[in-house]
Order: C-alpha cells, then structure tokens, then sequence
C-alpha cells in the first residue's frame, strides 16, 4: 500500500518520515475511482496536518504526484508495539493500559476532527525512547479504507486480524470500530497476537464475524474491558470517557499496599499457637511496565488476623520501583544508600572465556529474584512473589523486604511519582526523597513515616539498578525501636548481593 521514506528537509533543516502511497483505482478503467480516493486521502490527511497532540504523528505537509501521494510526517525515533512484543515479550496489564491511555489520547483528537484511523493495530504504534512517548501514525493508509472497501472484488484494505466485524462485512463504519481495533492491540500486546489471527486469512475473518475473541490468561484486570471493547456490536463497547477511566486506574494505580496491627509477642507463661502469616505496611509492585514499567503499580488488599483482632490495611505509599540507569558495584559506605563496609558482588575470571559466580556473604540465602541476603534468623519467612520476599521480626515491630523487576522508566522519576501519590496515605510524612549512591552506583532513597490504627510507623526504602534489573531493599518500623531497627537493616543491606 506505500512505503516510509526516512527523508531530509532541506528547507527547514530537520529529518522526516515521508510515506509513499498508492492512489490507483482499484478498477483500472475507472478514473472516477482514483478521484474520489485521492481527495478523500487528502481531505483526511489535511484534517490529520491539524491535530497538534502529542501522541499522534504530526502531518507537516501532503504532495500529490498525480498516481502517488507523498504525506511528509514526523520521524518518531523509537520501536513500534509490535517489535517490542516480538523482542521483549508480552507486556504487563498495567504497562499495556498505559499505551491504551495514550491511544484513548490520541484518538479523543482524531474523532472530534471527523477523521477515523481505521487501521490501528502494534505495527502503527510507536513507543518513542527515552520518554516512552505513545504515538499513533501511519494515518495515510487509514484514508484509503472506506465503507466499501470489502465489497469491492479481491480488494481487502487493512490488517484482518484487527478489523472490525462492520468492517469485515461492509456495514457502516465509526468511532467504535477504531475502538474494536484498539482492543485487539492490546490484547495483542499481552499475548504476542491477535486474538483472532488464525492460520489463514478467511480464517481470521470468520473469527472476526462469528467467534468469541481469545482473551490471553495475562490480561488481568484488563479482561472484562478487552472483553466489551471486542463486542461484535458496535454500540456495546465503550466510549472514549469509559475507556479512560476504566484504563486509568490499571495504568497508574494509587500505591495502596495493606497493613495489619503488629501482632503481640507471646507471653511466656501462656504460650499461644503460631498465628497465620499477616502483612505489613508493604509498596507494591510498578508501573511494569512494564514497563514498560514503565511505570505500573498493583492496589493490594487483605486482611489477617492477630490475637483473635482482625486488622484493616490503610493507604500507605511505597513503591517497587523500575529504571535504567546505574550498575551498583563497589560499596560507598554513605548514610543514604546505605551498605556500610560489606562484601560487594564480584565476578572473577579464570581461565579463559569462564567466571567464578559472585562471592556470598556466610548464611546469605538465594531467592528466585537473581539475588541473595542473609535476613535475621528465626524472622517469619513470607514469600509474595519469586522475586519479592519479606521477613517479619517475631514482635511485629519490623518488617524487611527484598525485591527485583525489569528496570524500565527514570528511577527517580518513577519513585517521585509514587511520592505525590503517597500524600493521601494517613498521616504521611515524607522525610525525603533523593538520589544517594549504592555500592558506587545511582541508587534513590525514599525515607516517610505514616500512622497505622493509632500506631506509628517509619519507612526506608533503596531502589538501584544492575545490568537491566531493578532491586529494592526496603524496611519499615515501630519508632521506638529505631536504633535496632536500622542496625538490622544496615547489616542485611550489607549482605545483599546480585547474582
């Protein structure tokens, strides 16, 4: 259908992304229809020239070369949604509702101009580096489909696996079918495909008309808002407004993690049944961000019981954070990022094209994350996820965590984000919020006190980065065992070690 030309502007001295596109009729004795294609092409197109917005491709200029038009665009410097899905691998519910946002952005603009896209799919959108910028393009293909493009012989305009079932069948086209394709982009995102891409191109249209999509397990909280937007009627799926809101908290979740009451030590002379596991004030997972992850954070919610009291969590901000910068190597010693005098990892060669693993510190314990620690003994072990493990001291009073992700977005950035968020928690108070170093690397530190049922809590947390990763470990205590409490936590931040 065209080509993309990455082409120089002599005039004004910038690069630019020049499309070529095709405008033949599709009958060859037909000039009326090459007519009536190319004004609408470039009646389109023009429309598009007007929308300034960031997440969709600015038009600069349209030439027509009579059999060929020539759109002059934006050059956005970065991998289209397809290419990350296919290099990195499916992306989170979070990370994915996050370019879902900057899509609903985008085509909030583009529908109040009167202009549909009509071919939204991974290939047509970019994410642009560093700022993860979402943008939708490729808007001159979109012009050449219309209502009739289906019913017309051997003549099939657009991708399949992301077209609407009007489309599909020649019924009057709108807004909700760009929604229709929206859906099966991010339900793409998830899984790597569509969820109607079959063996075959008549397969894949028979799925579009008559089958139920294949919503991929991972989309999460995602699954009942793909599931509507992919409704064979147009007029079930949600609008715009609806979309965004339903995207928005799946996106950039309030960090809500839960709390319970410290549980009261056993008195010795009445020895009581150890209770069930219970939380402490916890950050949860990113922006994943994902990424992105970006970028993503999860709203946790639970409830335990402590001396026959159940405890209700409250808002607590914290954040397990995800970045790209930084590689924490030799240990520093500052008060900050803490880490004191302790062992650093090492990777020694011996012979050649061989290493040694990293050297651990005695007692150290290897988690699934790619790190290891030695946390205190006879701590109660809680195990979230593979790569988040938490310890709890046997009074209640302490609570150490220890985490990894995929580093993805600007440390700092995310960590400041999930500050402001914080400000609604109860009681919250931050101590500070700034870039320290950790073993010779960039790190953040994000230091906060809060107030949990009556009681008082105070939290520390680290965040750095190693070859692609991102680490935290974090604690949080009872004030009136301070001096204790970070000793403890100097000395498991000691022993932290990426493997």
């Amino acid at each position: 259908m065209g080509r993309v030309w990455r082409a120089a502007d002599d005039m004004l001295d910038r690069t630019v992304a020049v499309k070529e596109i095709r405008i033949d009729g599709r009958a060859p004795d037909d000039p009326e229809d090459a007519r009536t294609r190319r004004e609408r092409t470039l009646r389109e197109a023009r429309a598009t020239a007007r929308i300034d917005h960031l997440n969709v491709v600015r038009v600069y200029d349209v030439v027509d070369d009579g059999e060929r038009l020539w759109i002059v665009m934006e050059l956005v410097t970065g991998r289209s949604l397809e290419r990350i899905t296919a290099e990195d691998g499916p992306l989170h519910p979070g990370e994915a509702a996050r370019i879902g946002l900057g899509l609903v952005a985008a085509l909030r603009q583009v529908h109040e101009r009167g202009v549909l896209h009509r071919d939204i799919k991974p290939g047509n959108v970019l994410i642009e580096a560093p700022g993860q910028r979402v943008v939708l393009t490729d808007f001159g293909i979109a012009a050449i489909q219309d209502a009739k493009a289906l019913t017309m012989v051997g003549m099939l305009v657009g991708s399949p696996d992301y077209m609407a079932p009007e489309r599909v069948s020649g019924r009057p086209q709108g807004p909700p079918s760009d929604l229709w394709s929206l859906g099966a982009t991010l339900a793409a995102a998830l899984s790597g495909r569509s969820p109607f891409s079959r063996g075959t191109t008549l397969a894949t249209l028979h799925a579009v008309l008559y089958e139920e999509p294949e919503i991929p397990a991972a989309a999460g909280p995602l699954h009942p808002l793909l599931t509507a937007l992919l409704a064979k009627d147009p007029q079930a799926r949600p609008a715009l407004d609806a979309l965004e809101a339903a995207l928005r908290p799946i996106a950039h979740p309030e960090p809500v993690p839960t709390v319970t009451l410290p549980r009261p030590a056993p008195r010795p002379t009445h020895p009581q049944p150890h209770p069930g596991p219970h939380r402490r004030p916890e950050p949860p997972p990113p922006p994943r961000p994902p990424g992105p992850g970006p970028w993503w954070h999860r709203r946790r919610t639970a409830l335990a019981a402590a001396a026959g009291v159940a405890a209700v969590g409250a808002v607590v901000a914290a954040v397990l954070v995800t970045a790209t910068s930084g590689s924490p190597r030799d240990d520093d010693g500052d008060r900050a990022g803490g880490g004191g005098g302790g062992p650093s990892p090492t990777v020694t060669a011996t012979v050649e094209g061989t290493y040694r693993p990293p050297s651990l510190p005695p007692g150290a314990r290897q988690e699934a994350g790619g790190y290891a620690w030695d946390p205190p003994e006879g701590w109660r072990r809680d195990v979230r996820t593979g790569a988040e493990v938490h310890y709890t001291s046997p009074d209640g009073a302490q609570e150490l965590v220890a985490k990894s992700s995929l580093a993805r977005g600007d440390l700092m950035e995310t960590w400041r984000t999930s500050e402001e968020n914080a400000r609604q928690g109860r009681d919250y108070r931050k101590i500070r919020l700034e870039e320290t170093t950790f073993r010779g690397g960039p790190a953040v530190v994000w230091e906060y006190t809060f107030t949990l049922e009556g009681v008082a809590w105070h939290a520390r947390l680290l965040g750095f980065n190693v070859d692609g990763k991102s680490y935290q470990v974090n604690t949080w205590y009872q004030p009136g065992i301070e001096e204790q409490a970070l000793a403890t936590y100097e000395d498991v931040k000691k022993s932290f070690t990426v493997l």
